[in-house]
């Protein structure tokens, strides 16, 4: 049978709020009116979901996050927007995600994710599914990262930089420019420097792929695109990073080295 919402009698839950089967809300959080939360959702302890957030199911959010508070941008101007959890995101202690500037623009944090403590997910993010964005991470505004990504600790990226599907972001690493799929980056400026091979395994990449990427990775740091633009008719991993480079708005970093 269905689990009816359990709600300490210390939390606020604003009128219209909709709150499904099995949802939890904890001490001293509030929920503003028009927040949707999904089934099975955890709103940890002093958690705020300001209106416009929409959670999916089985999330867990705090202690202490906080999620779609008004984005920190001199263009907002307080038209309607929102924040989308998806479905089996943990938000930890202390992360807050701003909804998105824009009439009925939407800040996402794709499903299974997870954010841990004192990250901070700006105004316009894509966040993909699978993600990790370890401590202290901070995105700014239209930020995307792409699915399986991970971001290491105190990384910085600078407003609209992508960080490829399966790429790696070094801890402590800065950029104003974009992160290529399924490559390692780290430094301030931070610079390309080898395939995610631990990422790739994972995820059982053939053998055949892997060698191509590598090719791949060689071409480029050569700077001969010919032989990109080759694999990538006869491997569909090249082809996403050679879509994503000649789709870059701000540029793609440089590789160490010569």
């Amino acid at each position: 049978m269905p689990t009816p919402p359990e709600v300490h009698p210390s939390a606020h839950v604003g009128a219209g709020a909709e709150l499904a089967d099995g949802v939890v809300v904890e001490a001293n959080a509030v929920i503003e009116a028009g927040v949707r939360v999904g089934p099975g959702s955890l709103v940890r302890v002093g958690s705020v979901l300001h209106a416009g957030t929409v959670v999916g199911s089985d999330a867990r959010l705090g202690p202490y996050a906080v999620v779609g508070g008004a984005p920190m941008d001199a263009g907002f101007r307080g038209e309607p927007s929102g924040v989308r959890i998806d479905d089996r995101v943990v938000l930890r202690e202390f992360v807050t995600v701003h909804r998105a500037t824009g009439e009925g623009a939407s800040t996402r944090v794709g499903e299974g994710s997870l954010i841990m403590c004192g990250a901070h997910v700006s105004h316009n993010c894509r966040v993909g599914s699978g993600c990790v964005l370890t401590t202290y991470v901070q995105l700014g505004g239209h930020v995307e990262v792409g699915d399986d990504a991970v971001l290491g600790a105190n990384a910085m990226l600078h407003q609209y930089c992508r960080v490829g599907r399966g790429a790696m972001f070094g801890a402590a690493s800065a950029t104003n420019k974009d992160v290529l799929p399924f490559l390692m980056a780290r430094g301030n400026p931070a610079r390309h420097y080898r395939l995610n091979r631990v990422g790739l395994q994972r995820r059982a990449v053939p053998a055949h792929t892997y060698a191509a990427l590598e090719a791949a990775v060689r071409a480029l740091r050569k700077r001969d695109h010919a032989r990109v633009a080759a694999l990538a008719q006869e491997h569909p991993e090249v082809a996403e990073i050679e879509a994503f480079r000649a789709s870059s708005r701000r540029g793609v970093m440089r590789f160490l080295g010569p």
